[in-house]
């Protein structure tokens, strides 16, 4: 399943960055995939993101997890964020996979 995810940053994208790749095993464990993330153009606060869960339960799982929560409370405002789940019809990478430079 798709979410797409908006929240604000309290550092910058690379302290969030980081926290997601320290946190590997925990996307592992909840069968989740950035699809993208990026800060807003016109403010570095504002953090969108679309995600892919295996399934409604393992994005129930993230959502659970206290420890994670508090990981990711030290570089954004947990309150600020808004989940949308995507219909399932959604289709991704037409006509080709994109890249973007720098990753």
């Amino acid at each position: 399943m798709l979410v797409m995810g908006k929240i604000t940053l309290i550092k910058d994208f690379q302290d969030w960055k980081e926290m997601v790749h320290e946190n590997s095993d925990k996307l592992k464990e909840y069968g989740m995939s950035f699809v993208f993330a990026g800060t807003q153009a016109n403010d570095p606060t504002i953090l969108h993101t679309v995600m892919h869960f295996e399934s409604l339960e393992h994005l129930q799982r993230f959502q659970s997890d206290e420890e994670l929560t508090r990981r990711r409370a030290e570089v954004v405002d947990v309150d600020s964020a808004v989940m949308t789940p995507i219909a399932e019809d959604a289709f991704t990478n037409y006509p080709h996979a994109l890249t973007i430079e720098g990753e």
